[in-house]
């Protein structure tokens, strides 16, 4: 029977540290694209304001169409975009001027964006470096000539140890992402 219960052990564990894996790498795609869409309406704003200094007439649907996305900084700058429209409009104040601001309102939160993650590599370098001391551990106890694998795959006890491990782990490292995305959520709008 306890040789049985070493398969689903593993596997479980296997497959929490591939679903987190792929939960980080999602993420950091997000955020790259984020990133990468910022700087496209940043330059896109910037080009429209030239254009409007040089003469060109204001296309109002050309700008805030490049911020479309389901990312809370983008939405946030497509609102500020249809209010410079907006003020340009109703109220005749020079629509380059408003998308200056604009512009320089979004390239301060992209540097504060940038500021916060450097602040937050240290944090995120250590999250990388926790994570694989139950591999090393393993590794450790072979190299002494015990066998952890066994104990740990192929006894209750060990398989009810390895399992609480690994939720343990997962919980620490889900309530260290949650923390930092409530600590980043404002820098993000």
């Amino acid at each position: 029977m306890n040789r049985l219960l070493g398969w689903p052990v593993a596997s479980v564990i296997v497959a929490v540290y591939c679903l987190l894996a792929l939960l980080a790498l999602h993420h950091r795609i997000r955020r790259r694209d984020s990133e990468r869409d910022v700087a496209r309406l940043i330059d896109a704003v910037d080009a429209t304001a030239e254009g409007l200094r040089a003469g060109a007439l204001p296309d109002g649907s050309a700008v805030p169409a490049l911020a479309a996305g389901s990312d809370r900084t983008l939405a946030v700058a497509r609102g500020r975009l249809a209010a410079a429209y907006r003020l340009s409009e109703h109220l005749g104040v020079p629509l380059a001027d408003l998308l200056e601001r604009v512009e320089a309102d979004l390239r301060a939160g992209q540097a504060l964006r940038g500021e916060m993650a450097a602040q937050l590599a240290g944090a995120q370098t250590s999250t990388v470096v926790l994570l694989p001391l139950p591999l090393i551990g393993l590794w450790v106890g072979s190299a002494l000539g015990a066998d952890p694998a066994q104990q740990l795959l192929h006894t209750t006890l060990g398989a009810a140890c390895a399992l609480t491990a690994c939720g343990l782990q997962c919980g620490g490292l889900l309530w260290t992402g949650r923390m930092v995305r409530a600590a980043t959520a404002e820098v993000r709008r």
